[in-house]
């Protein structure tokens, strides 16, 4: 029965049990910790390809983890060693553990690997504080740190090769799950030196870097808030009837994580976009319910 999901979704417990995976413990800490919303994408990941997606979580956590590292000088020395274990994932004798996994896919072409590039640009841009003047601009950087990921979650999870308008829609998707975690973390990101809302958008708000730094969300960052759920919405609208009964099934992580995204995004305007006090999350029940739903649609 689900009569408890009626129940204020932070005042339930709710006991989360940890996926088991051939990678280290720490590594999917940082990457897709139990309870997290990429955890239950990967529990509607099937087993046999759970170590993939897991894996390419735990590559993307450790680059956006070398672009915030506060010696510049460390930041690009780990960035270049992904450069390089990319190029050696792609040529056949990785490192990094999870690089490992990628490598031994079966069926799946190493070269495809080299999509992992774009999320060292990204990271690239992360490390110079680089502002974006339109959402055109910034849709290019999501594609890259957001939309790569979900490519090639499609990739090595099809039983083949992947159609263009599949890899679009994941990139899309990804775009929306991005843009929906730099709206929830907006003010430490400020405060980090990043700026991802458009430029366009904050002029004409007459919103600063300031204002988006204090603890006090005034009227004009909510609506230069709400104008940016509103760019961000229709990435995460649902696909599936643009993609045949097969497409949907191997991007069910895909739409399991945008439907938590898309989750997030209303709560966050629920609470009137008072993310300035507060790191907004899904309830320990939400995560779950909306998941299972999102994997339903999946079908």
């Amino acid at each position: 029965m689900f009569y408890a999901f009626f129940a204020p979704w932070d005042s339930l417990p709710v006991t989360v049990t940890p996926l088991t995976s051939s990678l280290d413990d720490s590594l999917i800490n940082r990457a897709a910790p139990a309870g997290s919303m990429r955890y239950f994408a990967l529990l509607y990941t099937p087993a046999e390809m759970r170590d993939a997606v897991t894996a390419l979580y735990v590559i993307d956590a450790e680059i956006r983890e070398s672009a915030q590292s506060a010696n510049h000088d460390v930041a690009h020395t780990r960035l270049q060693w992904w450069r390089q274990e990319v190029d050696r994932l792609v040529n056949g004798n990785a490192q990094h553990p999870a690089t490992k996994i990628l490598g031994d896919l079966p069926g799946v072409d190493r070269k495809q690997f080299a999509r992992l590039h774009e999320l060292i640009v990204a990271a690239d841009m992360d490390l110079a504080r680089m502002t974006y003047l339109n959402a055109k601009e910034l849709r290019a950087y999501s594609g890259r740190s957001g939309g790569t990921v979900q490519e090639l979650i499609a990739i090595v999870m099809s039983p083949g090769p992947v159609a263009e308008p599949v890899l679009k829609a994941a990139n899309r998707l990804g775009v929306g799950i991005r843009q929906t975690e730099m709206l929830r973390d907006v003010r430490q990101d400020a405060y980090d030196g990043r700026l991802y809302l458009p430029l366009e958008d904050l002029q004409r708000t007459a919103v600063s870097i300031d204002d988006l730094r204090s603890k006090d969300i005034s009227g004009k960052v909510r609506t230069a808030l709400k104008d940016f759920r509103t760019l961000t919405l229709p990435d995460l609208v649902d696909p599936g009837t643009d993609l045949e009964p097969a497409a949907k099934a191997y991007l069910r992580p895909v739409f399991v994580l945008a439907g938590l995204h898309r989750r997030l995004l209303d709560r966050i305007a629920g609470r009137n976009y008072e993310v300035a006090t507060q790191r907004i999350e899904l309830g320990p029940l939400e995560k779950p319910w909306t998941a299972w739903r999102a994997a339903r649609r999946a079908r």
